[in-house]
């Protein structure tokens, strides 16, 4: 699962909790934060939004718990590549100059 993956798992019946924190990650991928603000960022989100259903706030839950284990917590243990594409991150990377691939190494531990 991507980052963005993650997010789009949010059903429509959230909608506007998945734009939320989809325009926050899309912030965070802009800036120069590092890995740790993004877990911030989302433990954050979940923490101060109220989904209208228990059944999809802990399947968001579980599944951003799944994705901090397989990508965060391992991304030392992935290629340059596989931590821009977990991490949502290629366009940016494709698209940047040398200084703001500098600051996407830094993002990504690289």
């Amino acid at each position: 699962m991507t980052l963005d993956e993650l997010v789009k798992s949010i059903p429509d019946s959230e909608a506007a909790l998945r734009t939320g924190l989809a325009k926050w990650i899309e912030e965070w991928k802009r800036s120069a934060d590092l890995l740790e603000a993004l877990c911030q960022l989302i433990e954050k989100w979940h923490g101060n939004f109220w989904f209208k259903e228990t059944d999809v706030s802990n399947g968001f839950y579980q599944r951003w718990i799944e994705f901090k284990t397989k990508v965060i917590y391992c991304i030392d243990e992935m290629t340059m590549n596989e931590r821009l594409v977990a991490l949502s991150l290629v366009g940016f990377w494709e698209s940047a100059n040398e200084n703001g691939r500098t600051i996407l190494r830094a993002k990504i531990n690289a």
